[in-house]
């Protein structure tokens, strides 16, 4: 079971590397900017995923959060208030609440076994009750989900995309590449 512990470990910590990677040389109003309906930002999503972060990592274990960015957002009434950052609040802040739930959270994950109880209040009743392993596995998902969201957005804003900073995973087409892949696409697309 270590293993398969250390295996779920290992790509959470790939997806939130991934997660910061798309903010890495923007500028503050390229990370805040809503880029679809949605109202989807880059910075936004980084907020989001440090309030759950706290939210199951923390709250769902047992533990109290004590972090007055969560508490903050928590007692917004908004719905939304996770998903974007007023302008008030500096960009650092975020990066920095970010890092202080993934610091949580992973402090808690090495100390507790994946069959460690957890409660998730905003769970339908009858999954509620769980285990940390399961919660691993939630925002495995989550993660990579918000990291594929950021993809995109970082793909609207400058072109860049890719998996990982060390590994982009696509392939290495120059401008007139991607132009021509582009264009075969909608083509085809056109003829349907």
């Amino acid at each position: 079971m270590d293993d398969f512990k250390d295996h779920l470990i290992t790509y959470l910590s790939r997806s939130r590397q991934a997660v910061l990677w798309k903010a890495e040389g923007l500028s503050d109003a390229e990370v805040t900017r809503p880029m679809v309906g949605s109202g989807t930002n880059i910075l936004g999503v980084i907020q989001h995923l440090a309030s759950v972060e706290y939210g199951y990592f923390v709250q769902c274990l047992g533990f109290t959060i004590t972090d007055e960015r969560y508490a903050a957002l928590e007692a917004d009434p908004e719905p939304s208030a996770d998903m974007w950052v007023p302008a008030e609040i500096s960009r650092q802040e975020i990066m920095d609440f970010y890092q202080r739930a993934i610091t949580a959270a992973d402090a808690n994950i090495a100390a507790l076994p994946l069959e460690a109880p957890a409660t998730v209040p905003w769970w339908r009743p009858e999954t509620r009750q769980t285990t940390l392993g399961r919660l691993l596995l939630h925002m495995n998902v989550e993660n990579s989900r918000h990291a594929g969201h950021l993809d995109i957005v970082r793909e609207l804003i400058d072109g860049s995309t890719g998996l990982l900073k060390e590994n982009t995973n696509i392939p290495p087409y120059d401008a007139t590449e991607w132009k021509e892949l582009q264009q075969k696409i909608l083509s085809a697309s056109q003829s349907r």
